[in-house]
């Protein structure tokens, strides 16, 4: 297993990941499809502080974990930072989210983080259980802001702070 910064030639499986994740409603709001063009700007103009990880196993990429500026990057959050995780079907259940999230976490002191945001939907029990693990706490939900399917359904976020040094 190893862990490394995305290159745009890994851009192909990280969109198929996601892609995979949208017919089981559960992960992301997108309903259809994304291409890799459209999101080749995306990972091509990351900010060292907003990396995207790519996680390999076997020569493949399983898994991938990323973050973004929170609000629009508005300079009086800089130290806030939106978490995303995306694992491969055939690669679920297996810790993966958890290696991800922890390296994540250890590394937030050197991507000038403090807080971490998660945002997910308040079905998805994945998501619940991985961050709760990691001691994100709700910090606020929004029901019934998305509609999936006819079925409307709400959205939690949840947080986590560093540590206060001593």
């Amino acid at each position: 297993m190893q862990i490394r910064d995305a290159v745009e030639a890994d851009l192909a499986a990280i969109v198929a990941i996601y892609n995979a994740s949208i017919p089981g409603r559960n992960a992301t709001a997108d309903l259809t499809p994304i291409t890799v063009e459209s999101r080749r700007d995306w990972l091509l103009n990351r900010d060292a502080r907003r990396p995207l990880w790519v996680l390999i196993v076997e020569a493949e990429i399983a898994a991938w974990i990323g973050l973004s500026s929170f609000y629009g990057g508005r300079p009086a959050y800089d130290a806030t930072a939106e978490i995303s995780i995306y694992i491969a079907p055939q690669h679920q259940g297996k810790g993966y989210g958890s290696v991800l999230v922890g390296k994540m976490l250890e590394q937030a002191p050197s991507l000038g983080v403090t807080t971490f945001l998660a945002m997910y939907f308040d079905h998805n029990e994945a998501s619940r259980k991985l961050f709760t693990r990691f001691g994100f706490q709700p910090m606020g939900h929004l029901p019934e802001i998305a509609v999936l399917d006819g079925d409307r359904r709400g959205l939690v976020i949840a947080g986590w702070k560093a540590p206060l040094d001593e």
